[in-house]
């Protein structure tokens, strides 16, 4: 994994890997967005529990499991136990048709684990759309009972990220001048993180982690 990426993505791999190891064997558990780390980090945690995972995505290039739009998805009423959307949100035309389709999928009792951007460079052009806040998150995804949504950095640490992420734009010199940026953070983060604890506030983040459980109607 690339700086960048390692500063942007801080907390993400723990976040999901926690919440995969609360996942029952034998479960089924669907992974929207196909290929990359998170993939990778589904399936680890699919062959060490033993739960089964089915990856789509909207692009058959990115070799799902299953060509399938989370906002319109073909999957039957309550198919999972499980439903992973980390960093695919904002790229949703619907959030609103998502966020209703990924209840409709999950079992009574089932989980969404969910992690999006807020405060966050443009990435895959043209196809980044949206930018959530908590309350937005909240307001998505209240049908679901036990939701949590938490910053995944601190204040600090994302202006920090905003100046690293210029490693990923194009051009000759930017690149060269995003690495001195890229150092310059690397070197600053210990003092970021140090202050942000004397001076704490919810106000500028990267992005947020969102664990909700669907509500289970079974009787008895």
């Amino acid at each position: 994994m690339s700086l960048s990426k390692l500063l942007s993505r801080k907390g993400l791999a723990r976040f999901l890997t926690e919440q995969l190891a609360l996942v029952e064997p034998g479960s089924l558990v669907l992974n929207v967005g196909s290929g990359g780390e998170i993939q990778n980090l589904v399936g680890e945690a699919a062959t060490q529990i033993g739960f089964t995972v089915t990856s789509t995505d909207i692009d058959p290039a990115r070799g799902p499991d299953v060509v399938d739009d989370i906002a319109h998805s073909s999957f039957p009423d309550e198919t999972f136990d499980a439903i992973v959307v980390m960093e695919v949100l904002e790229h949703v035309l619907d959030p609103l048709s998502a966020a209703s389709e990924i209840h409709r999928l999950l079992k009574p009792g089932g989980r969404l684990i969910l992690s999006v951007p807020f405060i966050f460079p443009l990435h895959d052009r043209p196809y980044d759309f949206f930018r959530y806040t908590r309350y937005g998150l909240a307001h998505l995804f209240r049908p679901f009972d036990e939701l949590v949504v938490r910053e995944r950095n601190s204040w600090g640490e994302a202006i920090l990220v905003l100046v690293a992420r210029l490693v990923k734009e194009p051009g000759r010199f930017t690149r060269l001048l995003s690495f001195l940026f890229l150092l310059l953070a690397f070197i600053c983060l210990p003092f970021v993180i140090l202050i942000c604890r004397w001076a704490p506030t919810d106000f500028l983040t990267t992005g947020y982690v969102v664990f909700g459980r669907k509500a289970n109607n079974k009787i008895g």
